[in-house]
């Protein structure tokens, strides 16, 4: 299990990345769901988050690297890109959704298959 003093400071990074916005409780909700994910292992877990946050910075860097999304996720894009542990070599096992506006407005973010389907997990939010 993860410790929760590291899942405080996790959300507290994220949340002080400038350039984004993400509503406090979603950031929370997808930090945990990364942290039973690799629950096994603090290390990983920190590995994870740490490639998340670079994906962070690439779509900061260019708000154009995702996929437009349809039907009730239209104007919305997600990001595909890979953690240090993907089942496959070379998979994109992560993903990001976000809004480019004047700021990039991230919807969820998680593990594309890991506790169920990342697209199904956050239906709720928008």
């Amino acid at each position: 299990m993860i410790d929760r003093a590291l899942l405080k400071q996790t959300i507290k990074e994220i949340a002080s990345i400038e350039g984004i916005q993400m509503d406090p409780n979603h950031l929370a909700l997808d930090v945990l769901a990364l942290s039973e994910v690799f629950k096994e292992n603090e290390s990983q877990f920190k590995n994870v988050i740490n490639s998340l946050k670079t994906a962070i910075y690439d779509v900061i860097n260019n708000d154009r690297i995702g996929e437009d999304l349809k039907f009730n996720l239209e104007g919305w894009k997600s990001y595909h890109f890979s953690s240090p542990y993907p089942k496959f070599q070379g998979e994109e096992d992560m993903r990001m959704v976000y809004q480019p506006i004047s700021h990039i407005l991230i919807l969820a973010f998680g593990h594309r298959y890991i506790t169920s389907d990342f697209y199904q997990r956050f239906q709720t939010r928008i």
